[in-house]
């Protein structure tokens, strides 16, 4: 990272980060499948959001067989993501970052891992370049293995 922090994730070896996907349930192929387990109260319960005038969206991550985040999948977003990504929800939902966004950038990824395996809370500003948008993002965890991200567009 560039600040000098260790990203902690990192310090787990093969092994940890194969028991820690495994207990999340984070060994799913499918993108569309989500494990039946307290996560899906967890979208159930975000109901509630679909009409905020901000948008919101929870993430899973996926890793590679060496425990490297490499994708996040989008589980949940409100209709807000849509005017914001400029994607329609249905577009979003289960369908991995890369599947949306081509040419996405995947410097957020080591971010989003952080929150979404260490609890970790972020602050995002940075300019993205899929939605030609200068965007901040308060990024935490709801759930072990997700991220929940609020976007508003500067």
């Amino acid at each position: 990272m560039t600040d000098g922090a260790v990203f902690q994730g990192r310090k787990r070896n093969l092994s940890q980060h194969k028991q820690i996907r495994k207990a999340l349930g984070l060994n799913v192929q499918n993108y569309s499948e989500v494990s039946e387990d307290s996560s899906l109260q967890l979208f159930d319960s975000c109901s509630f959001l679909n009409d905020m005038p901000l948008a919101f969206c929870i993430i899973e991550l996926v890793f590679d067989a060496e425990g490297h985040g490499v994708d996040f999948v989008f589980r949940y977003c409100n209709d807000e993501m849509a005017v914001v990504e400029g994607v329609p929800v249905s577009e979003m939902l289960n369908h991995s970052f890369y599947e949306v966004f081509e040419n996405g950038d995947k410097k957020w990824l080591v971010t989003y891992a952080d929150v979404a395996l260490n609890g970790n809370k972020h602050i995002l500003q940075d300019y993205s370049p899929e939605i030609d948008k200068t965007l901040t993002i308060y990024c935490f965890q709801p759930a072990s293995g997700y991220c929940a991200c609020v976007l508003i567009p500067s």
